[in-house]
């Protein structure tokens, strides 16, 4: 009879567990459909106001009034919370916790966190970052040890340009939509994070936002972040598919790739050359500033460009012709703040002036959101 009893009543916790898990993606999956219709630079401020007062038991604000002027503040959905923030803010109950979710975890247990943020300018929306959190899967036994309840970060945000990418050959082929993988993932056991400018299409838009929601209410966890977003992870796919790494420095210098440095660049100038040294390596340019185009006047001596970068200048035919460095030539130049000092980091720094180029420029440096839509 204890048996039968301890069966029913190990059955009616499961069923529990998984009923509040239910909820809780219900819950998200409103917010999620909620967000898939909103438009970065369109959307108006009261409409995000609506939103903020449906969730006001859920929002946490910067500590600033509130108003279509400006307003930031995030909706934080987090499941089994009482364990959130047991498990975070006293020390004591790490251990039973860890051990909680670990033996229930193939019961459907977790702890997640679902985490939006927002920010409103001027009477429009002018910010979105989506983190989410899952707490359950133990990958080491060293996270064990030290009691730690293993995550992943899987986020989505705005950017108002591209400017820590610029070298990516990715960004040539979607220059609205980076996904990436941290090289290393500090606290956590991997990450996939996804970056989307204002003018990401609605394709891109629902890709960088493609969670997939199952994985909470799954009887095994997910075991990779891919498995959380997988509509991005697709995105990387297809960059390996394309073999973006081997045209890393490669990148073809045309007006897509005017615009897209016009964007991302920091400085953009249009330069004479004057003198050109070739010290080991590097080649070290100095230039007659003609115009700037975008942010300071670019620095007029000792700009070095490695070898890569010492390209030639095609000709309309696609053949090659004269050296791009060639003394008494005039070029766009292309540089970015690296530690407070201008760099070329593109293959591209330097292109030719022509018609096209030059207005492909002017329209990416129309495109460039720098500080308004996000952190770069």
């Amino acid at each position: 009879m204890i048996a039968v009893w301890l069966l029913v009543l190990l059955l009616l916790m499961v069923i529990g567990i998984h009923v509040y898990a239910q909820v809780f993606r219900w819950r998200v999956e409103h917010l999620l459909t909620q967000l898939e219709s909103l438009r970065v630079e369109e959307t108006p401020a009261a409409r995000m106001l609506k939103l903020r007062s449906d969730y006001s038991h859920n929002v946490v604000d910067d500590g600033r009034p509130c108003s279509e002027e400006h307003c930031a503040f995030s909706i934080e959905l987090t499941e089994w919370e009482s364990l959130w923030r047991a498990y975070t803010y006293r020390p004591w109950s790490e251990r039973p916790t860890y051990y909680l979710v670990n033996g229930l975890r193939f019961f459907g247990l977790r702890i997640n966190d679902f985490t939006v943020g927002l920010v409103i300018e001027s009477g429009r929306l002018r910010r979105i970052s989506v983190w989410f959190s899952p707490m359950s899967y133990i990958a080491h036994k060293s996270d064990v040890e030290g009691g730690f309840l293993s995550n992943f970060i899987v986020e989505a945000e705005t950017v108002g340009n591209f400017r820590r990418w610029v070298n990516r050959p990715q960004v040539y082929l979607h220059p609205n939509l980076l996904v990436s993988q941290p090289d290393a993932c500090t606290g956590c056991s991997g990450a996939i994070s996804v970056h989307f400018t204002w003018q990401a299409s609605r394709e891109e838009y629902e890709r960088a936002l493609g969670f997939d929601l199952s994985c909470i209410t799954r009887f095994h966890d997910c075991r990779m972040p891919e498995e959380f977003l997988p509509t991005a992870a697709q995105v990387l796919k297809e960059d390996y598919a394309q073999k973006v790494t081997g045209i890393w420095g490669k990148t073809p210098c045309d007006g897509r790739m005017a615009r897209i440095l016009g964007r991302d660049s920091d400085v953009v100038g249009l330069v004479r050359v004057k003198k050109v040294d070739t010290d080991g390596g590097d080649t070290i340019v100095d230039y007659n500033l003609i115009r700037v185009l975008k942010g300071k006047s670019p620095p007029l001596s000792g700009v070095y460009y490695y070898p890569k970068q010492s390209a030639v200048e095609e000709s309309d035919s696609g053949h090659l012709s004269r050296p791009l460095m060639m003394v008494g030539t005039e070029r766009i130049v292309f540089l970015s703040e690296i530690l407070g000092q201008p760099t070329p980091e593109s293959n591209c720094a330097m292109m030719v002036p022509t018609i096209q180029n030059l207005s492909a420029v002017s329209e990416g440096i129309a495109d460039d959101r720098t500080g308004a839509l996000g952190a770069e």
